[in-house]
């Protein structure tokens, strides 16, 4: 019987953090000591989020901020904080205890400072501890992911996107002239009150942001270049859907060779694929956001388009699960030496 791990969560009221202790709720090796919370400092997981009343976590009280002996009586640190705000918290306690840490906030994927500063328009302030963070994209890097302390989880549309590209990178073709069409449920932007998101300007509507260039596409030249060898810019727009909750990733790029490409991509995709429990591939058959909504599951098609030599790549996953909280278990699993699905065995993790 494997020991139970103390946990802490920093910034559990918002939406990633909430889905993380529904997981936690059926993760059997999981005993979560803190969760905070300034807004909802004192009060009571259950009462202000009726869904936890049947849960084990159901009378954890938010804190406002962590004291010294919570984070010496934890094992796992979970991050689930905005852009530069995780960087602030650890430059002030990282080394207060002997836990590791798993950031689902985006201030350790980046491992370049310079990077960081062009993409998120502010300096990094523990620039010292970005190599300390391995990038958590358990398809790609699970050996990597064993033997860490701290973890940076990828950002929703880069799991989505570098899932779909990772089997053609790591293979003999070489890509060209990657563009990537991705759409976003609107939980994607966080528990925040702006105009653009209220439900009279969402509703029946569709349009792309960031069109100039997301903050992710950093983040996947980063990886795109790790996984392949070579550099590439990519292309990337993002959308807003008026859903609660997924993303679609269509994902555009040249490629030619000798042979059946249809078939050799296929091929590539089931062998890349055959021992990952959290990716299906369906071949010629392409996903949907409702199939994966709920669950930790990233789900592949693809199709050729012969005659404009296009490879088209289409990914779906639930953006708070494989894209932030599901995924962020997964990690913590592979860390910890448990089975990698456990508490991710059921898709009922609220939909």
């Amino acid at each position: 019987m494997k020991n139970k791990i103390n946990i802490g969560i920093i910034g559990g009221s918002g939406y990633t953090g909430l889905e993380l202790v529904k997981i936690l709720g059926n993760h059997k090796y999981s005993n979560v000591r803190f969760i905070t919370s300034r807004k909802l400092n004192g009060k009571k997981l259950g009462d202000e989020f009726p869904s936890f009343l049947q849960s084990k976590y159901s009378n954890l009280l938010f804190k406002a901020i962590p004291d010294k002996s919570d984070l010496k009586s934890i094992d796992i640190l979970f991050l689930c904080l905005p852009p530069k705000s995780s960087m602030e918290f650890v430059k002030d306690n990282y080394g207060k205890g002997k836990f590791k840490i798993i950031d689902i906030g985006s201030d350790f994927r980046l491992k370049n400072a310079d990077d960081y500063k062009f993409w998120y328009g502010t300096d990094h302030v523990v620039p010292e501890l970005l190599d300390e963070f391995t990038y958590g994209l358990p398809e790609v890097n699970k050996e990597e992911i064993k033997k860490s302390r701290n973890i940076s989880n990828p950002g929703c549309y880069p799991t989505s996107v570098l899932l779909g590209l990772a089997p053609l990178l790591n293979s003999s073709y070489r890509l060209e002239n990657i563009n990537i069409d991705s759409k976003s449920g609107v939980t994607g932007a966080g528990r925040k009150l702006k105009e653009a998101y209220l439900y009279g300007n969402l509703n029946n509507n569709f349009y792309a942001y960031s069109a100039s260039g997301h903050r992710h596409t950093g983040e996947m030249e980063q990886e795109i270049k790790k996984i392949c060898g070579y550099g590439l810019k990519i292309g990337f727009t993002p959308h807003l859907l008026p859903l609660n909750r997924g993303i679609f990733s269509s994902i555009y790029c040249k490629i030619t060779g000798a042979g059946d490409i249809k078939d050799n991509v296929i091929n590539i995709y089931e062998r890349f694929y055959k021992d990952s429990i959290f990716v299906k591939f369906l071949g010629e058959n392409i996903p949907e956001i409702k199939n994966t909504a709920g669950t930790n599951l990233c789900m592949i098609g693809i199709d050729y388009d012969i005659r404009t030599y296009t490879l088209k790549i289409f990914s779906a996953i639930d953006n708070l699960l494989k894209g932030a909280a599901g995924q962020a278990v997964q990690n913590m699993n592979i860390m910890m030496g448990f089975d990698e699905d456990e508490g991710l065995k059921s898709t009922c993790i609220y939909s």
